[in-house]
């Protein structure tokens, strides 16, 4: 379930960016913990649609799709 969620908002990320809104950089990441021995983050996008004067936070956990996307775009991303 947690899987399909992810995708969910990973695509809700590509789909904002379609719609125009472009990533504040840098992004942020923040350590979170799964359990006692499976540590993860937290990637927190600030997205912004000049346009309409809009702004707002899309958080997503780490997957291989999301940090492929990162590199790719070379992305700045910054721990908080």
């Amino acid at each position: 379930m947690e899987n399909i969620k992810q995708d969910s908002r990973f695509a809700q990320l590509i789909k904002a960016l379609e719609a125009g809104w472009e990533i504040d950089e840098p992004v942020l990441i923040r350590s979170t913990w799964r359990t006692a021995t499976e540590a993860s983050g937290t990637y927190h996008f600030v997205l912004r649609q000049k346009a309409h004067d809009k702004t707002t936070l899309l958080s997503l956990s780490a997957s291989p799709e999301l940090l492929s996307f990162l590199a790719d775009k070379k992305i700045s991303i910054t721990t908080f």
